[in-house]
């Protein structure tokens, strides 16, 4: 979908499945920006659909978060990984089981449209177990709350998580996410997961996917974070834009084996001209900007380009120093220097 004379990659799709969570909101805040984009792509007839892997709100909460940020959102718009979680969840066990919904009202309201009982923790009892639990974020979880979910899976409740992310972006930094209290619990118990929702595994974007219905090759996934929805894009046969207003940095990229189809520096890049590094005897080039990798070192040359077009083009140059290991030794100490560099290059202003 990548077009070297600078085609803006939203002219390639009819839908856009976009994450929340560093691309378009940090906390209760808008990421500058993201809601006139998001704005603009709907006016050019993209259909946006939103999907999460935070489980702790209902789908209606979010929209109307998104509204009120300016962002064009219908409560159908928004799709979690609850939701994607209680599917699963409906599958394993008979219709209207009790289920205890660890987590927010976004879970207890998932297993509630699945039309299974959600069970609190403070309902459940030795006489009435559950069938099934069915974790997400929750930040009004106790530690009482823990200790009757591992009660439940000692005593042979399936066990199905939301998602995995370890970390959670505010305003402030970063808060512990759903992937860290499946954790505690993992640790407690001896016992995984039969199966998580979220990114990067494939059920959320297949959900939404569905419920756009779009063809896969006419969608786009759009994320911040590389290990979830990057990943999950894979996972579920999407093309990607990885967007650098969150979590991830360029020297993230560098340390595993995926390669987004576009990077954007916010997600008004989708609606820019797109320039495609391009390699010739060497150097990697991205508009103006120029790449290269000698003595050891990532040389740059960002002419007029702008900060993100320098990004592109030494991630071009590093990746290919990265995958062509069989034909020069590869040297982590250039990955690192070189990932440093373009960390500080994209710490820049927020624009493409």
């Amino acid at each position: 979908m990548t077009d070297p004379a600078g085609v803006a990659p939203i002219a390639g799709y009819d839908a856009v499945v976009c994450d929340l969570d560093g691309v378009v909101y940090r906390g209760e805040e808008a990421v500058p920006g993201a809601p006139t984009s998001l704005q603009d792509m709907t006016t050019r007839g993209v259909h946006v659909l939103y999907a999460t892997n935070n489980a702790s709100r209902v789908p209606a909460e979010v929209a109307e978060h998104l509204r009120r940020l300016g962002a064009p959102a219908g409560d159908a718009d928004v799709v979690t990984s609850a939701e994607a979680g209680a599917a699963i969840v409906s599958r394993r066990v008979p219709a209207g089981a009790a289920v205890l919904a660890l987590g927010g009202e976004g879970v207890s309201w998932a297993l509630t449209r699945e039309g299974l009982r959600p069970v609190s923790p403070t309902e459940v009892s030795a006489q009435h177990g559950v069938a099934a639990v069915l974790q997400g974020l929750g930040r009004q979880l106790t530690v009482a709350d823990f200790e009757v979910a591992a009660r439940a899976l000692a005593e042979g409740a399936i066990w199905v998580v939301t998602n995995g992310d370890t970390t959670l972006p505010l305003q402030w930094g970063t808060a512990p996410g759903n992937g860290a209290y499946v954790d505690l619990l993992r640790t407690a118990t001896g016992q995984s997961p039969v199966a998580a929702a979220g990114k990067p595994e494939a059920p959320l974007y297949d959900l939404a996917v569905e419920r756009l219905g779009c063809a896969k090759e006419r969608t786009l996934a759009v994320g911040d974070r590389l290990d979830t929805d990057i990943a999950g894009a894979r996972a579920a046969g999407l093309d990607s834009a990885w967007v650098l207003t969150g979590v991830d940095r360029p020297s993230d990229l560098l340390a595993t084996d995926l390669h987004p189809t576009y990077v954007i520096a916010s997600l008004a890049g989708l609606l820019q001209p797109y320039a495609v590094p391009l390699t010739l005897e060497g150097t990697w080039r991205c508009a103006s900007a120029t790449a290269r990798i000698e003595g050891g070192l990532l040389h740059l040359e960002p002419a007029d380009a702008q900060p993100i077009e320098v990004v592109r083009a030494g991630l071009a140059a590093l990746l290919e120093h990265r995958d062509t290991a069989s034909t020069h030794p590869r040297d982590p100490a250039v990955l690192r220097a070189g990932g440093d560099v373009l960390d500080r290059v994209s710490a820049g202003p927020v624009g493409d």
